[in-house]
């Protein structure tokens, strides 16, 4: 069976390390959190993940809390909740193919 994968970008501002939201490169599945346990220690540092059809789960810290987001396509607001840091790694550890708003169960609609 093929490891799955997701294409994936970040900045980490600490060690100048990027990968464009322009530009995602793939990372199997099961390195996303161990990559957000590394990346998301500073609370200007973000992790993308996109699924097949664009929508994009995002990631940062924001105090002791993990803001995640969902990003549509052709969308005009973000789904977004904020969670403890703990939550947010096993939802990342547990990503279905698809994202789509049951991920994020009580999250509010941000106009952008």
């Amino acid at each position: 069976m093929a490891k799955r994968t997701f294409p994936v970008f970040y900045c980490d501002f600490l060690r100048d390390l990027s990968i464009s939201s322009s530009r995602p490169e793939p990372l199997a599945a099961d390195r996303l959190v161990p990559l957000a346990e590394q990346l998301l220690v500073a609370e200007d540092n973000y992790l993308g993940v996109v699924d097949p059809n664009d929508v994009i789960l995002q990631l940062y810290l924001s105090g002791r809390e993990m803001v995640v987001e969902l990003l549509f396509p052709e969308s005009t607001g973000i789904l977004q909740k904020r969670m403890a840091v703990e939550e947010a790694l096993a939802l990342l550890g547990d990503l279905p193919d698809e994202f789509s708003e049951a991920m994020l169960p009580g999250a509010r609609y941000l106009n952008t």
